[in-house]
């Protein structure tokens, strides 16, 4: 059982005991919700005994009654409440499907081409995961993929997504043909996506993002440095990363921690943010003293001055 579903099980238990003690605990409801939600996520291709599986559940067969019910009985009309709250807050992670699950293609494409955008070509992919190229793309253009292919991709991505090909013995005239069409075909490379929405199907990069509304008042990025509770908009969160960045002796971990987001997604944050100042005649660079004994990533140490 992962430890976010532990902790659900814990806050559950709690709350059960709270009800009973003042009467008004009812230990079934409406099994409709949860069953919509079930089909979702076979739609999505879980398949119901890893659902069981990931949730803890003691059978793989736990929630055959809730779907299709059992010998002559139809689907169940209810269902016990922890069951249904266990099962209506969870949503798998492309970690939690089978190798053999087929998945929505959405963020093995963006990969993908974001790696394009670099210069790494698909045969220089396919052969990093030991695929045939032909095999390879064909994959990347049916309606569904592996959840084996699309980790593996994940994993290629993570590897590789602020390295240039150059620097690895890819050719120029490779690599310049790749990224010409990768901007012909209007590909987003990795700064424009965050690790987090990546493989929503319904996320947009960054560029075409619509900003949230930001709390009421000025300086809201100020107030937020000095511990006041305030909700950032998206540029105040940029500014605010870029000040912790360019100002503060934090690691990478502990301004994503601070800002609730992946390190990963902290520094192609950083990295984008330095990319449009360079383009707009400016420098930025970490600009306070970073104690050696802090420990660092390569970016950082390169920065620290």
């Amino acid at each position: 059982m992962s430890t976010s579903v532990q902790a659900a099980s814990a806050r559950w238990q709690s709350r059960r005991r709270r009800l009973i003690r003042a009467g008004e605990w009812e230990p079934f409801v409406d099994a409709a919700p949860v069953r919509e939600h079930l089909k979702a996520l076979l739609a999505a291709g879980m398949p119901l005994r890893s659902v069981c599986e990931q949730l803890g559940f003691a059978h793989g067969s736990s929630l055959q009654h809730v779907m299709y019910g059992r010998g002559k009985y139809g689907p169940g009309q209810q269902v016990r409440r922890e069951t249904a709250e266990a099962v209506l807050s969870y949503w798998p992670s492309l970690a939690d499907f089978p190798d053999a699950a087929r998945i929505d293609p959405t963020g093995t494409r963006r990969r993908v081409q974001a790696l394009a955008v670099r210069g790494w070509s698909r045969h220089v992919m396919a052969a990093e995961i030991g695929m045939g190229e032909t095999s390879f793309k064909k994959a990347l253009h049916k309606e569904r993929v592996t959840a084996r292919l699309a980790r593996t991709v994940a994993d290629l991505y993570d590897r590789w997504w602020n390295l240039d090909p150059l620097e690895f013995g890819v050719s120029r005239n490779s690599v310049g043909r790749v990224r010409a069409d990768a901007a012909r075909s209007g590909f987003h490379g990795p700064l424009a996506w965050d690790d987090d929405t990546i493989d929503d199907p319904n996320a947009v990069p960054q560029t075409d993002a619509v900003p949230p509304l930001q709390t009421d008042g000025d300086n809201a990025v100020a107030r937020w440095l000095l511990g006041e509770s305030v909700i950032l908009g998206r540029e105040d969160r940029r500014e605010a990363l870029q000040y912790l960045f360019e100002w503060t002796t934090s690691t990478t971990a502990e301004i994503a921690a601070r800002l609730e987001m992946t390190p990963e997604n902290a520094d192609r944050q950083w990295h984008r943010i330095k990319a449009q100042a360079k383009a707009d005649g400016r420098r930025l660079w970490r600009r306070v003293y970073v104690p050696r004994e802090r420990t660092l990533q390569q970016n950082e140490m390169g920065e620290a001055a």
